[in-house]
């Protein structure tokens, strides 16, 4: 599992905030979950065999024959203005009003966040994230320097009042922003309840707080009804990002960012120092898609098979998981938060796991502060159903084997 240790003779040039940045774990497990004796519950991955390949090539050759020059030309930093218009309909989707011009193209959602990193944290800064939150956001922001404050989450998602707690204290600095996954959280699953929506809302007129709403999986859901996004009750306060990795495809590595005007100007201008701009091709591409019919029947198709593989998964981990663990029960998104006996410690036991070819992500990998070690995250939305119940069964035996020696050495009290 560990990388092989080279010698660095460059460690004396590099910058102080380049030692902020460390591996992510699920960098490292893609490379496990491409083995294929390995049932990886790993990466976030979306089930591309789904979607129709005669499809995708119809869109991208009438793309490319169409439009050839402006496909393979520099475009501008903010994107293509006709994408962006296709983005405020996906954002409608949801009951999310917007204007092309509050739409910054990003390449992936993930140079959104590193864009919000750079403009906003000061070395010292309390930022507030979730505990867990997601990875990627905190590899985005940790390089900044920024003192990060966990507030816990529970099945109707952030602590909202122990955030208003951590916003009393009176030796506290105010935050620069607070960073949340109010739909289908990432690692947890769980969705951020209305209540807790208006109240979190009401503390950032308060407080003055800036609210980070990321909402990869919002069209991902397959129960329940859906909650009014925190862009839509105070537009002034928040800044939203999208992405079509997971309704479309993480391969066109397409991303926003909706926020008000001055916040758009001043992150293109950053953009510009990143990468200029985005791919016209891989825009032009989604802004076709995006323009037809089928991009809305391909999701629900999608939306059909992670329906029945997150059944499949909670069915597998009521049969073959311990009766001391629990585990949460999303209604969209791709993962399922499972928490063991707080004896257990999850990245320890992960070299286990893969020896009886199953993977996961510890949860130590989801907290700042690297605890969380008696918690996992499992992806249901990439394993065949039969390599679902075969995991699951798998990691039940690791998990048994290892609550044993545990018992026999008296080490099992919390």
């Amino acid at each position: 599992m560990s990388p092989e240790i080279i010698f660095d003779p460059y460690t004396k040039l590099y910058s102080e905030a380049s030692t902020l940045i460390r591996s992510s774990e699920i960098r490292d497990l893609l490379s496990v979950a491409g083995r294929s004796d390995i049932i990886s519950f790993g990466g976030g991955l979306p089930y591309i065999g789904g979607l129709p390949p005669e499809e995708f090539s119809r869109v991208l050759n009438d793309v490319v024959s169409e439009g050839f020059t402006q496909a393979f030309q520099y475009g501008e930093t903010e994107g293509l203005e006709t994408l962006r218009s296709r983005l405020v309909e996906v954002m409608s989707e949801e009951g999310l009003s917007a204007e092309p011009e509050h739409i910054l193209v990003t390449t992936g959602s993930q140079q959104a966040l590193d864009l919000i990193g750079r403009i906003f944290i000061d070395p010292g800064d309390v930022i507030v994230m979730e505990g867990p939150t997601y990875v990627g956001a905190l590899s985005a922001f940790r390089p900044e320097g920024p003192r990060i404050v966990t507030i816990p989450l529970d099945d109707m998602g952030m602590r909202v009042d122990l955030l208003e707690e951590e916003l009393k204290r009176g030796d506290a600095p105010a935050p620069k922003f607070v960073y949340v996954v109010p739909n289908f959280q990432n690692p947890a699953g769980v969705t951020m309840h209305k209540s807790r929506r208006d109240r979190l809302m009401e503390l950032a007129d308060e407080h003055d707080l800036l609210i980070i709403e990321d909402n990869p999986y919002g069209l991902l859901r397959f129960e329940g009804k859906p909650e009014e996004t925190l862009a839509s009750r105070g537009p002034h306060r928040v800044v939203y990002l999208g992405t079509l990795s997971k309704i479309v495809s993480p391969g066109i590595r397409v991303g926003w960012v909706m926020a008000p005007a001055p916040l758009v100007e001043k992150l293109a201008t950053l953009k510009q120092s990143a990468d200029l701009c985005s791919s016209n091709l891989n825009q032009m591409f989604a802004e076709a898609y995006l323009g037809q019919d089928i991009w809305k029947k391909n999701l629900e198709s999608q939306k059909s098979i992670y329906r029945s593989r997150r059944d499949t998964m909670l069915k597998s981990l009521g049969k073959y998981f311990p009766k001391e663990a629990r585990w949460t029960h999303p209604q969209g998104g791709l993962f399922i938060w499972a928490t063991l006996p707080e004896y257990f410690d999850t990245a320890k036991m992960l070299p286990l796991a893969i020896e009886q070819k199953v993977a996961y992500v510890p949860g130590t990998a989801f907290y700042p502060d690297y605890t969380g070690a008696n918690h996992m995250r499992l992806n249901f939305s990439f394993p065949p159903e039969e390599q679902v119940i075969q995991g699951i069964k798998r990691l039940g035996k690791v998990i048994r084997k290892e609550m044993e020696l545990y018992h026999s050495l008296g080490l099992d009290h919390s």
